[in-house]
């Protein structure tokens, strides 16, 4: 049997704190400076209550940007749902370099969740999600589109250290997809905090890869990205408490993604360094895990 996620209850709170003098609401949350103050000793029924009426405050403001209540199990479990959606999409990585992953009809997707992590797989695709303590969702409206869920983490819970050329990482002893599972796997060197995009190889990729191993991103595209197409190997991003795996075609230049499953590099989006698209906007100090698009 799975063990339940048990954490505290969530906060509203987004670090935003400033009053809105007209409705004395926090502009960042939309609670009132009482329920701020009590929040902490407040009963269980009191916090579900001022959950229940956040929604409505915040459209009366005009917030484009809502926290959600989920946490532990509950957000993986609204994820899960979310994703098994046909037309639904999962998108992780940042601009320019992402997986996508979505149901097609008629196609079977499977979870499974214990221990606080859900695992998630299609035929060509797997997601591993862990509901840490500090993963956030949120809830963001865009102009002319539908509302779409935002899984983040404090700025302080990104990635450390990240590659700026392509590096070797070793063995992948954590594979999800069977394909090359425990071969070498190299990270493309991004560069960002927000996320590693990295491909797991065969022996004769690797050998290739790594004849550029050390080489900063972009430039060893000129000698790797040929290879890394006409190979199309399993693709691993990586975000805060998120590993998704693809392994699907990749496209020439001229030609477009597969249905399904597919991953995006482009270098001329990468190099506008940013970590979400220009609609998707997130609360200050926070990095995206995971964007999920409704169906």
């Amino acid at each position: 049997m799975s063990r339940m996620t048990r954490l505290p209850p969530a906060s509203p709170c987004v670090a935003r704190c400033v009053i809105d003098e007209a409705s004395q609401l926090c502009t960042g949350c939309a609670r009132s400076l009482d329920e701020i103050a009590c929040w902490g000793s407040a009963s269980d029924d009191f916090r579900a209550g001022v959950w229940a009426a956040l929604p409505a405050r915040a459209a009366n403001m005009g917030l484009k940007t809502r926290r959600l209540s989920w946490q532990g199990d509950t957000l993986l479990t609204e994820t899960a749902r979310r994703i098994g959606e046909e037309g639904a999409r999962l998108v992780a990585g940042i601009w320019g370099a992402s997986g996508e992953l979505s149901r097609l009809p008629g196609t079977e997707c499977t979870g499974q969740i214990g221990d606080g992590v859900l695992i998630l797989r299609l035929e060509n695709a797997a997601l591993r999600l862990e509901a840490a303590r500090y993963l956030t969702a949120f809830e963001i409206d865009r102009p002319e589109a539908p509302t779409l869920i935002a899984l983040a983490v404090p700025l302080g819970r990104a990635l450390r250290d990240p590659a700026r050329s392509l590096t070797a990482l070793g063995p992948d002893d954590r594979a999800l997809l069977p394909r090359d599972a425990g071969g070498l796997r190299f990270d493309l060197g991004l560069g960002s905090r927000a996320a590693r995009f990295t491909v797991r190889c065969d022996k004769a990729l690797a050998t290739r890869l790594a004849r550029s191993q050390g080489t900063a991103w972009p430039d060893h595209l000129s000698r790797s990205g040929l290879a890394l197409r006409d190979a199309a190997p399993a693709r691993v991003i990586e975000t805060p408490c998120l590993r998704l795996e693809i392994d699907a075609e990749i496209p020439p230049p001229d030609g477009a993604s597969p249905e399904g499953p597919h991953t995006h590099l482009l270098p001329d989006h990468v190099a506008q360094g940013l970590e979400t698209p220009p609609t998707v906007p997130l609360p200050a100090g926070y990095v995206a895990t995971a964007l999920i698009y409704p169906q």
